[in-house]
């Protein structure tokens, strides 16, 4: 039974991708996400209302530093049936070199962060209902389609 159960963790590890997380959440991490997304998330996880949308919304941020260069960035993820069938909008926060955070996504569809690399940045992965994912590339100063689906 032991070696069943060791086998099925190697094959699986195989199959695992690490996130580039730098470190363990930390308390500074809600300012982080505070500032990157304007005030509008205050914390690691949790609900606000959205005045927009005119519902309470879930949301969930993740702060790692993607590129290795000491500088967070946010990953974050909004739950609701008005995120159409993927039922989650998610976003990532970059500091540009001018000092502001830019958003680079804003749609529905959960991340996965990829092996593969562009300028220090690892390609990215948007899942959603379906086959087809589209792979998004870093290009310069923001992420961009680098493989598209079919149609």
């Amino acid at each position: 039974m032991r070696s069943k159960y060791s086998l099925a963790v190697a094959l699986a590890a195989l199959f695992v991708v690490p996130l580039p997380v730098v470190r363990g959440a930390t308390p500074a991490d809600a300012k982080v996400v505070a500032e990157a997304t304007n005030g509008q998330l205050k914390a690691l996880e949790g609900e606000y209302f959205d005045k927009d949308l005119n519902a309470t919304v879930g949301y969930a941020a993740e702060v790692m530093d993607l590129n290795g260069d000491g500088q967070p960035e946010v990953f974050t993820e909004r739950y609701g049936g008005m995120f159409g069938l993927a039922g989650v909008e998610m976003n990532l926060y970059i500091k540009a070199r001018t000092g502001q955070w830019k958003p680079q996504f804003g749609f529905p569809g959960q991340y996965r962060i990829l092996n593969s690399k562009s300028q220090g940045y690892p390609d990215i992965e948007i899942e959603g209902p379906g086959t087809c994912f589209s792979v998004w590339r870093w290009s310069v100063t923001a992420y961009a389609i680098h493989k598209r689906c079919p149609r």
